[in-house]
């Protein structure tokens, strides 16, 4: 019977890592325009491991009670995008996001390249 629990547990875990994309939140807590971004870069990674894409990683926090996402690049030398829940650019500069920055919280991974590392 132990045997059955083990086979059974670690059929699961195949099944379960079959998902696209490789997600670290369930795809019910990602908003499409992310999951199709990630897919298209999984791809690029792929065919093209020295695209730098491999260091990248999209992160979720909280604001103000809502969702928002950055998009972190190893490589690049710019500030880390942010978005709302929607997909649409928010500007530091403009209210309500001016304190942002000292009032996220709660940092939380949605992916991660196979090389990112955390800056």
């Amino acid at each position: 019977m132990k045997k059955f629990f083990v086979l059974a547990a670690f059929c699961l875990l195949i099944v379960s890592c079959e998902k696209a994309p490789n997600l670290l939140l369930p795809n019910s807590e990602v908003p499409d325009w992310i999951q199709i971004r990630i897919s298209s870069d999984e791809k690029k990674i792929a065919s093209n491991p020295q695209s730098g894409l491999d260091v990248a990683a999209w992160i979720r926090y909280k604001f103000q009670d809502d969702y928002y996402f950055e998009y972190r690049n190893g490589f690049s030398s710019a500030l880390p995008e942010k978005y709302d829940y929607n997909g649409n650019k928010i500007l530091l500069t403009q209210e309500p996001y001016t304190h942002f920055e000292a009032e996220k919280c709660c940092k939380t991974f949605v992916w991660k390249g196979p090389n990112y590392f955390d800056y």
